[in-house]
Protein backbone atom coordinates (compact mmCIF):
# COMPACT_ATOMS: atom_id res chain seq x y z
CA UNK A 1 0.00 0.00 0.00
CA UNK A 2 1.41 3.30 -0.95
CA UNK A 3 -0.79 6.82 -0.31
CA UNK A 4 0.08 9.62 -1.71
CA UNK A 5 -3.35 11.41 0.09
CA UNK A 6 -3.01 14.64 2.48
CA UNK A 7 -4.05 12.99 5.50
CA UNK A 8 -3.79 10.36 6.95
CA UNK A 9 0.24 9.75 5.14
CA UNK A 10 2.76 6.95 4.87
CA UNK A 11 3.82 6.64 8.43
CA UNK A 12 7.53 6.64 9.79
CA UNK A 13 8.89 3.53 11.02
CA UNK A 14 10.11 5.51 14.60
CA UNK A 15 6.27 6.43 15.17
CA UNK A 16 4.67 3.19 13.89
CA UNK A 17 7.07 1.49 16.71
CA UNK A 18 5.59 4.05 19.36
CA UNK A 19 1.97 3.50 18.11
CA UNK A 20 2.74 -0.56 19.22
CA UNK A 21 3.95 0.31 22.70
CA UNK A 22 0.82 -0.09 25.91
CA UNK A 23 -0.22 3.31 26.85
CA UNK A 24 0.97 4.85 30.04
CA UNK A 25 -1.61 6.23 32.57
CA UNK A 26 -1.13 10.29 31.66
CA UNK A 27 -1.77 11.71 34.82
CA UNK A 28 1.65 11.92 35.85
CA UNK A 29 4.68 14.03 36.22
CA UNK A 30 6.45 12.49 33.46
CA UNK A 31 3.44 12.89 30.65
CA UNK A 32 3.16 16.49 32.08
CA UNK A 33 7.12 17.45 31.17
CA UNK A 34 6.48 15.38 27.81
CA UNK A 35 3.54 17.80 27.33
CA UNK A 36 5.44 21.21 28.24
CA UNK A 37 8.50 19.95 26.14
CA UNK A 38 6.05 19.44 23.08
CA UNK A 39 4.80 22.84 23.76
CA UNK A 40 8.16 24.25 23.71
CA UNK A 41 9.42 22.70 20.31
CA UNK A 42 5.99 23.41 18.76
CA UNK A 43 6.35 27.09 19.42
CA UNK A 44 9.91 26.79 18.13
CA UNK A 45 9.09 25.46 14.89
CA UNK A 46 5.99 27.79 14.27
CA UNK A 47 7.88 30.74 14.97
CA UNK A 48 5.82 31.56 18.45
CA UNK A 49 6.43 33.88 20.83
CA UNK A 50 7.64 32.63 23.70
CA UNK A 51 4.54 33.98 26.01
CA UNK A 52 2.14 32.00 23.08
CA UNK A 53 0.30 29.84 24.12
CA UNK A 54 -0.59 25.81 22.40
CA UNK A 55 -3.64 24.16 23.17
CA UNK A 56 -3.79 20.59 22.74
CA UNK A 57 -7.08 19.22 21.39
CA UNK A 58 -8.18 15.54 20.81
CA UNK A 59 -10.17 16.83 17.78
CA UNK A 60 -10.11 16.66 14.23
CA UNK A 61 -8.44 19.78 12.39
CA UNK A 62 -12.28 20.91 12.33
CA UNK A 63 -12.71 20.70 15.96
CA UNK A 64 -10.14 22.84 16.02
CA UNK A 65 -11.24 25.59 13.29
CA UNK A 66 -14.14 25.82 15.50
CA UNK A 67 -13.26 26.02 18.60
CA UNK A 68 -10.99 29.17 17.50
CA UNK A 69 -14.01 30.56 15.74
CA UNK A 70 -15.95 30.55 18.91
CA UNK A 71 -12.74 31.13 21.14
CA UNK A 72 -11.77 34.42 19.84
CA UNK A 73 -15.18 35.74 17.96
CA UNK A 74 -18.84 36.70 18.58
CA UNK A 75 -22.17 37.42 17.14
CA UNK A 76 -21.30 40.99 17.62
CA UNK A 77 -18.08 40.84 14.94
CA UNK A 78 -18.32 40.60 11.55
CA UNK A 79 -15.12 38.30 10.31
CA UNK A 80 -13.27 38.36 6.75
CA UNK A 81 -13.17 34.60 5.31
CA UNK A 82 -10.85 33.85 2.42
CA UNK A 83 -13.25 31.11 0.84
CA UNK A 84 -10.84 29.17 -2.48
CA UNK A 85 -12.17 25.70 -1.57
CA UNK A 86 -14.24 23.29 0.38
CA UNK A 87 -12.17 23.99 3.75
CA UNK A 88 -12.78 28.07 3.47
CA UNK A 89 -16.36 26.97 2.94
CA UNK A 90 -15.82 25.03 5.98
CA UNK A 91 -14.78 28.19 7.96
CA UNK A 92 -17.81 30.15 6.43
CA UNK A 93 -20.59 27.53 7.24
CA UNK A 94 -18.85 27.86 11.21
CA UNK A 95 -19.66 31.37 11.21
CA UNK A 96 -23.02 30.55 10.01
CA UNK A 97 -23.93 27.90 12.76
CA UNK A 98 -22.09 30.58 15.51
CA UNK A 99 -24.11 33.73 14.14
CA UNK A 100 -21.29 35.43 13.49
CA UNK A 101 -21.82 37.56 10.01
CA UNK A 102 -19.33 37.63 7.37
CA UNK A 103 -17.81 38.74 3.80
CA UNK A 104 -16.58 35.58 1.82
CA UNK A 105 -13.83 36.38 -0.46
CA UNK A 106 -14.70 33.94 -3.09
CA UNK A 107 -11.96 32.70 -5.34
CA UNK A 108 -13.20 30.19 -8.44
CA UNK A 109 -11.35 27.61 -9.15
CA UNK A 110 -8.36 28.17 -11.09
CA UNK A 111 -7.80 31.75 -9.61
CA UNK A 112 -4.93 32.80 -7.46
CA UNK A 113 -5.50 35.01 -4.47
CA UNK A 114 -3.60 38.48 -5.30
CA UNK A 115 -4.29 42.08 -3.21
CA UNK A 116 -6.83 43.35 -5.56
CA UNK A 117 -9.48 40.40 -4.45
CA UNK A 118 -9.14 42.46 -0.93
CA UNK A 119 -9.68 45.44 -2.35
CA UNK A 120 -13.52 45.74 -2.46
CA UNK A 121 -13.75 44.71 1.40
CA UNK A 122 -11.29 47.90 2.22
CA UNK A 123 -14.10 50.19 3.54
CA UNK A 124 -15.79 47.67 6.25
CA UNK A 125 -15.14 46.73 9.68
CA UNK A 126 -13.59 43.48 10.97
CA UNK A 127 -12.72 41.97 13.60
CA UNK A 128 -10.61 39.24 12.09
CA UNK A 129 -9.97 36.83 9.12
CA UNK A 130 -10.08 33.46 8.44
CA UNK A 131 -7.76 31.43 6.23
CA UNK A 132 -6.94 28.29 4.99
CA UNK A 133 -3.49 29.39 3.80
CA UNK A 134 -3.36 26.30 2.18
CA UNK A 135 -6.35 25.34 0.68
CA UNK A 136 -6.17 21.60 0.66
CA UNK A 137 -9.39 21.36 -1.85
CA UNK A 138 -7.18 22.73 -4.52
CA UNK A 139 -4.06 22.95 -3.16
CA UNK A 140 -3.47 26.59 -3.70
CA UNK A 141 -0.98 28.37 -0.95
CA UNK A 142 -2.01 31.82 -0.56
CA UNK A 143 0.46 34.39 -0.41
CA UNK A 144 0.26 35.30 3.75
CA UNK A 145 2.04 38.86 3.57
CA UNK A 146 -1.13 39.92 1.53
CA UNK A 147 -3.47 38.70 3.58
CA UNK A 148 -1.13 40.02 6.94
CA UNK A 149 -0.50 43.30 5.71
CA UNK A 150 -4.47 44.22 5.13
CA UNK A 151 -5.19 42.73 8.54
CA UNK A 152 -2.36 44.68 9.87
CA UNK A 153 -3.34 47.96 8.17
CA UNK A 154 -6.96 47.49 9.31
CA UNK A 155 -6.50 46.16 12.91
CA UNK A 156 -8.15 42.49 12.71
CA UNK A 157 -6.88 39.54 13.89
CA UNK A 158 -5.96 36.73 11.31
CA UNK A 159 -6.54 33.21 12.50
CA UNK A 160 -4.66 30.46 10.07
CA UNK A 161 -5.55 27.26 9.33
CA UNK A 162 -2.00 25.39 8.29
CA UNK A 163 -2.85 22.13 8.44
CA UNK A 164 -1.44 20.63 5.28
CA UNK A 165 1.15 23.69 5.37
CA UNK A 166 2.45 23.22 8.40
CA UNK A 167 6.03 21.37 8.07
CA UNK A 168 5.86 21.20 4.39
CA UNK A 169 5.44 25.41 3.83
CA UNK A 170 8.17 28.31 5.34
CA UNK A 171 5.56 29.98 8.23
CA UNK A 172 6.84 32.14 11.13
CA UNK A 173 3.78 33.03 13.38
CA UNK A 174 5.32 35.97 14.84
CA UNK A 175 7.20 37.44 11.38
CA UNK A 176 4.06 36.99 10.02
CA UNK A 177 1.60 38.61 11.86
CA UNK A 178 -0.45 35.56 12.53
CA UNK A 179 -2.40 35.93 15.48
CA UNK A 180 -3.66 31.65 15.79
CA UNK A 181 -2.37 29.09 14.01
CA UNK A 182 -4.20 25.73 13.67
CA UNK A 183 -2.46 22.34 13.44
CA UNK A 184 -3.67 18.80 13.11
CA UNK A 185 -1.72 15.47 13.31
CA UNK A 186 -2.15 13.53 10.43
CA UNK A 187 -0.68 15.85 7.87
CA UNK A 188 3.00 16.87 7.64
CA UNK A 189 3.33 15.88 11.38
CA UNK A 190 2.39 12.26 9.57
CA UNK A 191 0.71 10.83 12.69
CA UNK A 192 -2.56 9.28 13.52
CA UNK A 193 -5.82 11.40 12.84
CA UNK A 194 -7.59 12.92 15.96
CA UNK A 195 -4.86 15.15 17.31
CA UNK A 196 -5.36 18.84 17.03
CA UNK A 197 -3.37 22.03 17.99
CA UNK A 198 -4.13 25.71 18.26
CA UNK A 199 -1.02 28.40 19.08
CA UNK A 200 -2.14 31.80 19.52
CA UNK A 201 -0.28 35.06 20.09
CA UNK A 202 -0.40 36.95 23.87
CA UNK A 203 -2.31 39.61 21.93
CA UNK A 204 -5.45 37.45 20.47
CA UNK A 205 -5.25 35.27 24.09
CA UNK A 206 -5.91 38.63 26.03
CA UNK A 207 -7.50 40.60 23.94
CA UNK A 208 -10.07 37.83 22.93
CA UNK A 209 -10.08 34.33 23.98
CA UNK A 210 -10.04 35.65 27.59
CA UNK A 211 -13.08 37.92 26.73
CA UNK A 212 -15.23 36.27 25.17
CA UNK A 213 -17.75 33.55 26.10
CA UNK A 214 -17.49 30.63 23.52
CA UNK A 215 -20.29 28.57 24.81
CA UNK A 216 -18.29 25.20 24.38
CA UNK A 217 -17.68 22.87 26.89
CA UNK A 218 -15.45 20.10 25.76
CA UNK A 219 -13.40 22.92 22.86
CA UNK A 220 -13.27 25.40 25.23
CA UNK A 221 -9.65 26.80 24.54
CA UNK A 222 -9.08 28.47 27.98
CA UNK A 223 -10.21 24.95 30.04
CA UNK A 224 -7.43 23.29 27.75
CA UNK A 225 -4.70 26.87 28.57
CA UNK A 226 -5.61 26.18 32.24
CA UNK A 227 -4.43 22.65 32.09
CA UNK A 228 -1.71 23.11 29.82
CA UNK A 229 0.11 25.36 32.11
CA UNK A 230 0.72 21.75 34.59
CA UNK A 231 0.86 19.62 31.17
CA UNK A 232 -2.64 18.15 31.13
CA UNK A 233 -5.47 18.45 29.24
CA UNK A 234 -9.01 18.72 30.80
CA UNK A 235 -10.35 15.44 29.47
CA UNK A 236 -8.79 12.62 28.58
CA UNK A 237 -6.46 13.20 25.53
CA UNK A 238 -5.41 10.77 22.61
CA UNK A 239 -2.30 9.90 24.47
CA UNK A 240 -0.72 7.65 22.34
CA UNK A 241 -0.69 10.25 19.79
CA UNK A 242 0.63 12.91 22.28
CA UNK A 243 3.28 10.18 22.84
CA UNK A 244 3.76 10.12 18.89
CA UNK A 245 3.76 13.75 18.56
CA UNK A 246 6.50 14.65 20.98
CA UNK A 247 8.66 11.86 18.58
CA UNK A 248 8.13 13.79 15.58
CA UNK A 249 8.97 16.65 17.01
CA UNK A 250 12.19 15.77 18.65
CA UNK A 251 12.44 13.94 15.08
CA UNK A 252 12.05 17.37 13.46
CA UNK A 253 13.71 19.62 15.20
CA UNK A 254 17.39 17.29 14.88
CA UNK A 255 16.47 16.93 11.20
CA UNK A 256 16.01 21.17 11.22
CA UNK A 257 13.11 22.67 9.97
CA UNK A 258 14.35 24.29 7.26
CA UNK A 259 15.69 20.48 5.95
CA UNK A 260 12.08 19.44 6.95
CA UNK A 261 10.19 21.62 4.52
CA UNK A 262 13.16 21.76 2.22
CA UNK A 263 12.69 17.83 1.53
CA UNK A 264 9.25 18.22 1.09
CA UNK A 265 9.78 20.83 -1.88
CA UNK A 266 11.96 18.65 -3.43
CA UNK A 267 9.27 15.85 -3.55
CA UNK A 268 7.06 17.85 -4.54
CA UNK A 269 9.14 19.17 -7.79
CA UNK A 270 10.52 15.79 -8.48
CA UNK A 271 6.38 14.83 -9.13
CA UNK A 272 5.56 17.68 -11.16
CA UNK A 273 8.32 17.62 -12.99
CA UNK A 274 7.94 14.02 -14.00
CA UNK A 275 3.82 14.94 -13.92
CA UNK A 276 4.32 17.61 -17.05
CA UNK A 277 7.05 15.25 -18.58
CA UNK A 278 4.07 12.63 -19.31
CA UNK A 279 1.56 15.23 -20.45
CA UNK A 280 -0.46 15.50 -17.37
CA UNK A 281 -1.97 19.41 -16.02
CA UNK A 282 -1.28 21.11 -12.85
CA UNK A 283 -3.04 24.34 -11.96
CA UNK A 284 -0.53 27.97 -12.71
CA UNK A 285 -1.73 29.10 -9.22
CA UNK A 286 1.03 28.88 -6.75
CA UNK A 287 1.32 25.54 -4.71
CA UNK A 288 1.65 24.57 -1.77
CA UNK A 289 4.90 21.93 -1.42
CA UNK A 290 2.59 19.54 0.40
CA UNK A 291 -0.05 18.26 -2.29
CA UNK A 292 -0.31 19.00 -6.16
CA UNK A 293 -3.67 18.98 -8.12
CA UNK A 294 -4.02 17.71 -10.92
CA UNK A 295 -6.24 18.34 -13.54
CA UNK A 296 -8.40 15.77 -15.84
CA UNK A 297 -10.98 16.07 -18.52
CA UNK A 298 -14.16 14.44 -16.25
CA UNK A 299 -12.24 11.06 -15.30
CA UNK A 300 -10.38 11.61 -12.20
CA UNK A 301 -12.56 9.98 -9.83
CA UNK A 302 -12.02 6.81 -12.83
CA UNK A 303 -8.05 7.63 -12.77
CA UNK A 304 -8.24 7.10 -8.43
CA UNK A 305 -10.35 4.23 -8.31
CA UNK A 306 -8.09 1.72 -10.87
CA UNK A 307 -5.26 3.18 -9.22
CA UNK A 308 -6.34 2.12 -5.86
CA UNK A 309 -7.62 -0.84 -6.95
CA UNK A 310 -5.48 -2.38 -9.91
CA UNK A 311 -1.93 -1.02 -8.13
CA UNK A 312 -2.79 -0.33 -4.52
CA UNK A 313 -1.99 3.04 -5.05
CA UNK A 314 -4.15 6.04 -3.21
CA UNK A 315 -3.83 9.41 -4.34
CA UNK A 316 -6.22 12.02 -2.71
CA UNK A 317 -9.84 12.13 -4.82
CA UNK A 318 -12.01 15.06 -5.07
CA UNK A 319 -15.92 16.17 -4.21
CA UNK A 320 -18.29 17.89 -5.58
CA UNK A 321 -17.91 20.01 -8.65
CA UNK A 322 -14.06 18.60 -9.19
CA UNK A 323 -14.76 15.24 -8.98
CA UNK A 324 -13.92 14.19 -12.23
CA UNK A 325 -11.41 17.23 -12.46
CA UNK A 326 -9.14 17.06 -10.11
CA UNK A 327 -7.07 14.64 -8.63
CA UNK A 328 -4.37 15.78 -5.34
CA UNK A 329 -0.93 13.71 -5.17
CA UNK A 330 0.42 14.50 -1.29
CA UNK A 331 4.45 15.15 -1.37
CA UNK A 332 4.01 14.87 2.63
CA UNK A 333 4.75 11.59 5.12
CA UNK A 334 6.96 9.02 5.06
CA UNK A 335 7.65 9.02 1.22
CA UNK A 336 10.48 8.74 -1.62
CA UNK A 337 11.46 9.18 -5.25
CA UNK A 338 10.99 5.83 -5.61
CA UNK A 339 7.28 5.80 -4.65
CA UNK A 340 6.64 8.73 -7.34
CA UNK A 341 8.46 6.01 -9.71
CA UNK A 342 5.81 3.41 -8.87
CA UNK A 343 2.90 5.87 -9.24
CA UNK A 344 4.21 6.99 -12.56
CA UNK A 345 4.46 3.59 -13.90
CA UNK A 346 0.97 2.71 -12.81
CA UNK A 347 -0.35 5.92 -14.62
CA UNK A 348 1.58 4.94 -17.41
CA UNK A 349 -0.70 1.82 -17.41
CA UNK A 350 -3.73 3.79 -16.27
CA UNK A 351 -3.79 6.52 -18.74
CA UNK A 352 -3.81 4.85 -21.86
CA UNK A 353 -7.03 2.63 -20.74
CA UNK A 354 -8.65 6.15 -20.86
CA UNK A 355 -8.66 6.93 -24.96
Amino acid sequence: MRLFTVGPVMMYPEILEKSGEQLPYFRTSEFSEMMLESESMVKELMGAAKDSKVAFLTASGTGAMEASVAGFFTSDDRLLVIVGGGFGKRFSEICDVRGIEHDDVVLPFGKRLDASDLEPFGGREYAGMLVNIDETSTGQLYDVRILSEFCRRKGMYLVVDAISSFLADPLDMDADGIDAVIVSSQKALSLAPGLSLVVMSRRIHDERLMKVDSHLYYLDLKHHLKDQERGQTPFTPAVGTLIELNRMLHMVCDMGLEAKIARTAELAAYFRKGAKEMGLRIPGYPLSNAVTPVLFDGDAYDVFEKLRNEHGITVTPSGGDLRGRLLRVGHIGNLSEEDYDALFEALRKVLPARS
